[in-house]
């Protein structure tokens, strides 16, 4: 497997934010009355916010007001991480050096919107080392269609299997899977089930394991090239 480019998700994968997030989420929609279990909160990882209002309205009903949770939850939140920082991933600027001294294209594929993942990843100084951003408000439809993925696959002009997307949702893992591109899982808030594990080429601890992996798939490449060409090459 030659990796080209790596794709990531943001939320819950470069930044440890969904926690932050759902915290700020449910308190927003107590405010209005409405309380969100931990169960609905995890059903709507990963998606976008559209698709997130369907959710909530089936749960809620029509009257839900999905824009004034919203636009309050977004409220608390920011001002959350003005007040202690944006939590970033451990490993992450690691990997990112590592990609870019390799050569390997890098994407971030959130449901955020835009201006949000830009924000973000200039407040944690990585935005110059990422090549290309997609974000929720840009697609059609949101994880897990793989639409968001192809969006990267076509702009760098490569083939499905020549990306590796980095998810820790479900819904983000399907996407994945469901666009034929190999995905590795680095779980966050949810410990996901043998059935979705088994869809990743591997389930790994942190971002720092990712550098290790690449290592290991660069190694095994140089193994088969070498071993094609008639070259005794023990790896």
């Amino acid at each position: 497997m030659k990796v080209k480019c790596v794709i990531f998700d943001m939320d819950g994968l470069m930044f440890d934010t969904e926690k932050i997030g759902g915290e700020c989420f449910k308190a927003a929609a107590l405010e209005f009355g409405y309380q969100v279990s931990d169960k609905i909160r995890f059903e709507l990882l990963g998606r976008s916010k559209q698709d997130n209002y369907q959710i909530l309205k089936g749960y809620f009903g029509s009257d839900y007001p999905s824009d004034k949770v919203s636009e309050l939850s977004l409220k608390k939140r920011n001002e959350y991480i003005d007040k202690y920082g944006l939590p970033v991933k451990p490993g992450l600027k690691v990997l990112l050096q590592y990609l870019k001294e390799h050569h390997i294209l890098t994407a971030v594929a959130s449901s955020s919107n835009y201006d949000m993942v830009c924000n973000y990843l200039k407040m944690s100084n990585v935005f110059e080392l990422i090549d290309y951003v997609v974000a929720g408000d840009q697609v059609s439809h949101s994880k897990p269609d793989p639409e968001i993925f192809f969006n990267v696959v076509k702009h760098f002009k490569i083939k499905v299997n020549e990306a590796l997307v980095l998810e820790d949702s479900q819904n983000g893992i399907l996407a994945a899977h469901n666009g034929n591109i190999p995905v590795i899982c680095i779980p966050d808030l949810v410990r996901h089930e043998s059935s979705i594990n088994e869809l990743c080429f591997a389930v790994l601890n942190d971002l720092n394991e990712v550098v290790d992996y690449l290592r290991w798939l660069n190694k095994s490449e140089m193994c088969y090239n070498e071993t094609n060409a008639e070259e005794r090459f023990i790896c």
